[in-house]
């Protein structure tokens, strides 16, 4: 739900950033209805561009970027945005986040133009790369300055806004499936301190930071007994298989075979792949691209193509956050999935991941994940959860690859060598990695859902194990 108020509005977001530029500091903070703003002769873009950094979409005319001066604490909203906007017209568009059974209002959008040249407005560049912090005590990394939220069933909504207002956060997005917050706090702020604090407070289910992953890094093969041949068109299969990844290049040669698309990292733009990762998965996936020590008759099980739902769930330096995984779920249930593909892994465990993730099986989602690319016996997450399946990787030759991690956690092992037409921020080759056998055995479960579309977990299980 989306309103629209000219010049006004209320909202609890909370921005404090303070950069040094060749120019001048600038510090903008909004807290509550109140704006505070420090800038000496800053470009308007500058103060705009930290504010579409927190999530805050901004539309403004290429043309308009004057150099702003101003100092002021705790200001109304309306009348200090307006402060250092004239002479433009500008809008605030609000959105709400549901704390049932009320609301609070979220600074969605802000767009600023010249009287009757609305339609010059363009969007301002995005964020395009998570800011990653790493927990010094365990080695986890989190998104900074935002923290996830479970209420207990007896947090009235008057009192969750008293403890947003103690730890001066805002509540910037809901994932109602699961129902968790995602909460913006100030710069700076200890983020696993705080966790560790507000799961102690009454009316808390649980807290977490918003953990961080990095995508798997695939090897580089040049062994010399793996031949060049190319991939196998076959039969068009039914079953959709989402693909949480790095994303989808434009001119991947899916076409026909992509069923939706989503760029979890910025929704409103169209989907795109700068490293490579995802096309690579989403074509292995899509069963264009076969990985090597699988039979070329075309009567050989998983051989069969299938639609593909590639998500962008990471960022341009190759990291993705639980609730980016949230949101990439919403929409490939949304979508029809029914197998999912995650081709990365961490040795950071997440008890909401793991809800999010176990309500993807609840619905009846598939979930493959890679059991990592180092043998350390170690369970990674998350192949480790319980509504997982684990995918180990097998050689050429059919026997283990001596890098494929192991241990209790992995379900199956699958071939990992594959020659892709798209490289992983380099050159297409021959890669290998638990993230090609992963996708693979996606393309496969697919493959047997189309035959057997009411099996059970249990069915599919001893269908890949017979395969494999």
């Amino acid at each position: 739900m989306k309103k629209i108020f000219r010049y006004y509005g209320i909202t609890g977001l909370i921005i404090l950033m303070c950069a040094t530029t060749a120019v001048a500091a600038l510090e903008v903070q909004i807290i509550g209805d109140k704006l505070s703003l420090h800038a000496d002769r800053v470009p308007l873009k500058d103060i705009l561009q930290r504010m579409s950094d927190m999530g805050i979409t901004i539309r403004i005319d290429p043309q308009m970027n004057p150099e702003i001066s101003a100092s002021f604490e705790a200001r109304d909203i309306r009348k200090g945005l307006a402060s250092i906007l004239r002479p433009f017209d500008h809008v605030l568009i609000w959105d709400t986040v549901e704390i049932p059974p009320d609301r609070i209002f979220r600074l969605a959008e802000i767009q600023i133009f010249r009287s009757g040249k609305e339609e010059l407005m363009k969007p301002l560049g995005k964020k395009s790369a998570l800011s990653i912090g790493r927990n010094p005590k365990d080695g986890s990394l989190f998104v900074r300055n935002e923290i996830l939220l479970k209420l207990g069933p007896g947090m009235r909504f008057p009192e969750f806004k008293k403890l947003l207002k103690r730890i001066r956060g805002t509540v910037v997005d809901r994932n109602a499936a699961v129902g968790i917050y995602k909460v913006r706090l100030p710069e700076n702020a200890d983020i696993p301190a705080i966790a560790d604090l507000l799961t102690k407070q009454p009316g808390i289910a649980k807290a977490e930071p918003n953990y961080a992953y990095p995508i798997s890094v695939p090897y580089r093969s040049l062994d010399p007994y793996i031949s060049d041949d190319t991939a196998v068109r076959l039969p068009a299969g039914k079953i959709p298989i989402a693909v949480l990844d790095t994303g989808l290049m434009p001119d991947s040669d899916l076409g026909e075979w992509v069923l939706a698309s989503l760029d979890a990292m910025n929704p409103d733009d169209p989907i795109s792949d700068d490293l490579g990762h995802g096309t690579q998965m989403a074509l292995i996936a899509a069963g264009l691209v076969r990985p090597y020590g699988i039979s070329s008759s075309p009567s050989a099980e998983g051989e069969t193509h299938n639609p593909v739902i590639p998500i962008r769930a990471f960022d341009d330096n190759g990291f993705t956050s639980n609730f980016g995984i949230m949101r990439s779920v919403d929409f490939a249930l949304k979508n029809g999935a029914r197998v999912m593909s995650l081709s990365w892994s961490s040795e950071t465990r997440s008890d909401f991941m793991e809800d999010a993730l176990g309500y993807a099986d609840s619905k009846g989602l598939f979930v493959v994940a890679a059991a990592g690319n180092e043998p350390t016996g170690k369970p990674v997450w998350p192949a480790a959860y319980k509504s997982v399946i684990g995918i180990g990787a097998l050689a050429p030759d059919g026997k283990p690859w001596e890098k494929s991690n192991y241990g209790n956690f992995v379900s199956l092992s699958a071939p990992g060598f594959a020659n892709l037409p798209v490289g992983f921020k380099g050159d297409p080759g021959i890669y290998a990695g638990t993230s090609i056998s992963t996708a693979f055995v996606a393309n496969s479960i697919a493959n047997y859902l189309s035959k057997n579309p009411r099996a059970t977990r249990q069915d599919v299980f001893n269908a890949m194990n017979d395969l494999f």
